[in-house]
């Protein structure tokens, strides 16, 4: 182990060093190509590509800062300035850098510092981002207007975003910088009604950037000087102002205490309330700078987005971002690609906007986009999706539509699974869906398996290239290994002792189980399944029955395509039943399997529980991770309790 962590050292010191060389080179041609300018940081085209790595790696402390450093300073004082905020963060936003000069001096002082910039002309040139080119590089940046420049009153006003790569790790780091129309609140009130319309207006528009960005990326951060008291407004709440237009959205991480002068704080600094991809471990204002505003800093650990495991959309009980957790967190990966990176997609359906505006961007971008669709009439999505990439297999770009099934069965096509090669700082990113990749899955209960596991990757890649192919598969083998691993292959036969789900639930033993909610000794047996029908679907049911019969504690939670025959089955023998949109098929195990007693096992995806379905294509995949089989038992019963 320590030889290991020693080469990840040298790893880590080399890369940095390569990119910081090259960074360095293209600061030079950026500064002659713009004399007297004030040019962008090093564009991602001057950086030679990061080398990929097996797994994503932990990023160290993350600290930013956001200071306003008066326009009012002279030279030497605004500088100062920088030069001690630059001590406090690895990033960080500055505001009220509107004349040349200081603008000209930053950039001297951040190149003398071995920092970049984003200090867009013409745009949102006074509200310039920072960071230190030992930890990261530029991806991109974005500037948009919030509303023109009125005389005797404010400037043009702007949000400033920037996708920034840690070096490191890989992982993609956002940061929106941002500083609104001053004097239209005093101490959280409307004080200025001709003003506060802008400032509603651009409250709102940095709420769409925000969400904007998370589409995008992994830590999703934002700050800036929003001339609103927080202090007052966390109190007051009035329509319009921070805390009503943002509040549901992000964390406020800032400490509570003033940022210009004791009692008055207008510094943001701003999290994602889910998703964020950062936990706070600390937040201060640090004062003494020559500027009438302190700079508030905040420190934060950083958490992984795409760690193994089971991830839940939760339309009932939860908030916009629970019911369309998965949709969002697969957009987020694809965007997370660089030019390059492949990105591949298996589905039965796709209409999920998201999913689908972030293939097209991506494809757009260089990153190789290749999508197999079941059989059917397109979705919007997925004919914007054609005429965007088009269907050329030769090309690196593509989408195939299978005519009936892709694998040549008589039923249609259930897979549905999203592969990335590296999506931020993780590489071989696998995410299966119990269900298909639908805007109508954000009103479903519906779950999607995460992992960055090679083996699991490399065996979903190939089952795609036979999809792709679309043509009668004759590969006699139907259950496949892939390291820890075991996924079932569709179509099999359709008789008794052929199918998967009856063989998944032989061996289940229902007493003397030790599991993770097994207090009582019984083995818990719990189903979630969409679509339940026929001969095949009631001896299911009846198997289920037998395991109640005999001591294992069985539930299951009925979507919208479970029919009554299955439904009576189940409730005359005295299995526990609910009703709720169910989105996919999901079977969890806790307990006793054969001969071990503590055996926890979740079978996700896979056709529907019917006549027929047996004769389709798909992939149900076996996992056996504790934690991951406690999410989906989590999962389980917040359906159960909320359907």
């Amino acid at each position: 182990m320590a030889a290991s962590s020693a080469v990840v050292h040298v790893l880590r010191r080399t890369l940095a060093s390569t990119f910081a060389a090259v960074l360095v080179l293209g600061l030079a041609v950026t500064l002659l190509a713009a004399p007297g300018g004030t040019p962008a940081g090093p564009r991602p085209a001057d950086v030679t590509p990061i080398a990929p790595v097996a797994a994503a790696l932990p990023s160290a402390t993350y600290r930013t800062f956001t200071l306003n450093v008066c326009h009012c300073l002279g030279p030497k004082k605004a500088m100062a300035d920088v030069r001690r905020a630059l001590e406090l963060g690895d990033a960080g936003g500055l505001q009220e850098f509107s004349q040349l000069e200081d603008r000209q001096n930053l950039m001297k002082l951040l190149q003398e510092k071995d920092w970049g910039w984003y200090m867009p002309i013409g745009a949102g040139v006074a509200i310039p981002i920072v960071w230190d080119r030992q930890r990261f590089r530029l991806i991109q940046g974005r500037s948009v207007r919030t509303h023109g420049p009125q005389n005797g009153v404010t400037p043009a006003r702007y949000i400033n975003t920037v996708r920034l790569r840690e070096l490191a790790t890989g992982k993609v780091f956002g940061f929106i910088n941002t500083h609104t129309i001053a004097q239209a609140s005093r101490d959280a009130q409307l004080t200025d009604m001709d003003r506060i319309p802008r400032l509603r207006k651009h409250l709102r528009m940095l709420r769409q950037e925000i969400k904007r960005l998370a589409g995008t990326t992994e830590h999703v951060f934002a700050a800036g000087d929003l001339n609103v008291n927080y202090l007052a407004d966390r109190r007051r709440r009035l329509p319009g102002l921070p805390t009503d237009t943002l509040g549901d959205l992000v964390n406020f991480d800032m400490a509570l205490t003033g940022s210009r002068g004791p009692g008055s704080l207008l510094d943001y600094a701003m999290t994602l309330r889910k998703g964020s991809g950062f936990d706070r471990t600390s937040a201060t204002v640090v004062r003494g700078f020559n500027s009438d505003h302190d700079a508030v800093v905040v420190t934060y650990r950083t958490t992984d987005l795409f760690a193994t495991g089971a991830l839940h959309n939760r339309p009932v009980g939860g908030s916009g971002a629970d019911r369309k957790r998965i949709g969002d967190r697969q957009a987020r990966a694809v965007m997370n690609a660089e030019p390059g990176a492949l990105v591949r997609l298996a589905t039965t359906r796709l209409d999920d906007p998201t999913v689908g505006n972030a293939l097209v961007d991506a494809a757009a971008e260089g990153v190789s986009v290749q999508v197999v669709l079941g059989a059917g009439a397109g979705t919007d999505v997925e004919r914007r999706l054609v005429a965007a990439i088009g269907s050329d297999r030769a090309a690196s770009s593509w989408v195939v539509r299978c005519e009936g099934s892709c694998l040549g069965g008589s039923g249609r096509t259930e897979t549905n699974v999203l592969l990335v090669s590296r999506a931020g700082g993780t590489t071989e990113l696998t995410m299966v869906g119990a269900g298909q990749m639908t805007k109508a899955a954000r009103r479903h209960w519906s779950s999607t398996y995460v992992s960055s596991d090679p083996e699991l990757y490399a065996g979903y890649g190939r089952i795609f290239t036979r999809l792709a192919a679309d043509t009668t598969d004759t590969t006699r083998t139907r259950v496949l290994t892939w390291g820890r691993y075991v996924a079932q292959l569709y179509p099999v036969p359709d008789v008794p002792r052929r199918d998967p789900v009856l063989r998944g639930l032989a061996a289940v033993g229902c007493k003397n189980a030790k599991g993770l909610r097994t207090d009582d000794g019984r083995t818990n047996v719990r189903v979630a399944v969409r679509s339940w029908a026929g001969a095949r679907g009631k001896r299911i049911a009846e198997r289920l029955v037998t395991l109640r019969d005999r001591g294992c504690d069985v539930a299951a939670v009925l979507g919208p395509n479970v029919l009554s025959g299955v439904r009576r089955t189940l409730q005359r023998g005295g299995v526990p039943v609910r009703s709720a949109k169910v989105g996919g098929n999901l079977l969890v195990l806790d307990g006793r399997y054969g001969k071990r007693a503590g055996v926890q096992k979740a079978w996700v995806g896979g056709p529907a529980w019917s006549d027929g379905a047996l004769s389709g294509d798909g992939l149900s995949l076996v996992v056996s991770e504790r934690e991951t089989v406690r999410q989906y038992l989590d999962g389980f019963s917040r359906a159960w309790n909320n359907g």
